[in-house]
Parts: structure tokens; C-alpha cells; sequence
């Protein structure tokens, strides 16, 4: 399944067509929201990351350094 900031959106104004219809509870809502914060937050976080990497090159090509960042997820 993809997991992109179009997906979440989609899936959040389905479960809005849900929740205004009444096939599912706002318990139920409030918990798929929460869930789509923390993916969001992922994205944003791998927006960052990119941001990130590229100011370094663009130092590092200016200062001859070789700054890099860690990679966790290896």
C-alpha cells in the first residue's frame, strides 16, 4: 500500500463520509486520526530529512567538507 500524503488525505475524507454517515463511531475516527497524525509526521519527517541532505551537499560542495548525516535505517 502506498503511503503518501495523497493516501492519507483520500483515506481521511473517506472516513469523514463514514463518520457523517454513521458506519463508524467518533471513538473509531478519533483513533484512524490519531494514526493519520503519526503517519504525517513520518512524511514530514522524511521531507526534513531530504532538506536536510541537500543543504549538506550544497555545503559540502562550497567548503570541500564531506559532512554527512547517519543513516538509522540501515
Amino acid at each position: 500500500m502506498k503511503a503518501n500524503t495523497k493516501q492519507l488525505l483520500i483515506f481521511c475524507l473517506n472516513q469523514m463520509e463514514k463518520l457523517d454517515k454513521g458506519q463508524i463511531n467518533t471513538e473509531t475516527a478519533r483513533e484512524q486520526a490519531n494514526l493519520i497524525k503519526q503517519a504525517n509526521n513520518l512524511l514530514k519527517h522524511e521531507l526534513d530529512r531530504v532538506n536536510t541532505e541537500i543543504k549538506l551537499a550544497q555545503h559540502n560542495q562550497a567548503f570541500n567538507d564531506q559532512i554527512s548525516i547517519r543513516n538509522i535505517e540501515e
